[in-house]
């Protein structure tokens, strides 16, 4: 990781990390009847917060320890870390079924190897969570309550649509890792064309500014003022808000900061590809189109007027580039990021 970057929490490079197509099929004979998985170990967060929302949680024998929502999973044994699988717990756990992300292959295969019947599940985009939703209600015998859970997701879809009918799709820029040098802001890690966050933008109604083939481009603080989003978003759960407001209040001349649409994701769930997911939809789609009518949580995003009343701060950059109407959506200060997946 760069000398200077704040860390990304377990869940969000999980986020970061995974791939974009769609899990693979294989087959579960032990687990395969309805009703069949009665001990069930989660190799994810998000995989385990969807156990509990499908009324599973009594069923589950282990869990990571990044899964700590709801308050009840802490309690489970802790059969992994990150990446990293204790598979002498997993035995001892005795599982029916083993959950896990479609990308953890060497996982996967240990698993398999030992004879546990273990299922990979794609969970890269909403939709693709939505499957893997609707297939752990079908392994379980769970239908009613995964179809409960997909009415929601539906419902949170369909209000963001409808803030966004109508409307013209603000120019936003995601960024999930800051690099602070020499006292103020000097390079982001952005969300690219690619991947989890990528499409919660689409659905909210926005315009993601560095969509293109880099799934996460470091931008440069040149090129941030250079693209002038009218929205940014900024996912930092458990870090500091007020340094996080201190640090994009450097940035004075970009359009987001002058007009205080710096939406502040402090949230965990906000960095799970879980079934929390709407809620961080619903945050974004206010941000987007309700941002007159319907208030965002104040501790989550700038005062409309804050960012113009205090001072910039010293060094600031000064605005290059064309004016804001005239911008395309250059490569101009974009490179691949190693740092965006670390496992």
């Amino acid at each position: 990781m760069p000398k200077g970057f704040f860390p990304v929490v377990p869940g969000l490079l999980l986020l970061l990390a995974l791939p974009a197509h769609m899990a693979l099929e294989r087959p579960l004979h032990p687990a395969s009847a309805p009703d069949g998985a009665r001990r069930i170990v989660s190799l994810a967060p998000g995989i385990t917060e969807t156990l509990y929302a499908l009324k599973l949680g009594p069923r589950i024998a282990g869990v990571t320890s990044y899964c700590l929502y709801p308050p009840e999973a802490a309690l489970k044994p802790r059969v992994a870390g990150f990446s990293d699988v204790n598979l002498e717990a997993v035995l001892r756990a005795r599982p029916d079924l083993v959950l896990l992300p479609e990308d953890k292959r060497d996982n996967l295969l240990r698993l398999e190897t030992l004879g546990l019947p273990a299922l990979p599940l794609d969970v890269s985009s909403p939709s693709a969570l939505a499957a893997s939703v609707e297939r752990i209600g079908n392994i379980t015998g769970r239908e009613a309550e995964a179809e409960a859970l997909l009415a929601e997701f539906r419902g949170g879809l369909e209000a963001a649509a409808a803030r966004a009918a109508g409307n013209t799709p603000p120019r936003v820029l995601f960024s999930v890792m800051r690099d602070i040098r020499g006292g103020g802001l000097s390079e982001v890690i952005a969300v690219g064309g690619d991947g989890f966050y990528s499409e919660l933008i689409a659905l909210a109604g926005g315009d993601n500014v560095c969509a293109g083939h880099i799934a996460f481009p470091r931008i440069s603080r040149e090129a941030l003022i250079f693209l002038d989003p009218e929205v940014m978003i900024d996912a930092l759960p458990g870090g500091d808000a007020e340094q996080a407001r201190r640090d994009w209040e450097s940035l004075s001349s970009v359009g987001a900061v002058q007009t205080g649409r710096v939406l502040l994701l402090t949230d965990p769930a906000d960095t799970i590809p879980g079934p929390r997911f709407f809620r961080t939809l619903d945050k974004l789609s206010r941000a987007f189109h309700g941002y007159a009518r319907e208030a965002v949580p104040r501790a989550e995003t700038f005062g409309h007027t804050d960012a113009r009343k205090r001072q910039p701060a010293q060094g600031t950059a000064s605005r290059t580039g064309p004016p804001a109407s005239s911008r395309a959506k250059p490569d101009h200060g974009l490179t691949d990021s190693p740092a965006s997946v670390t496992r």
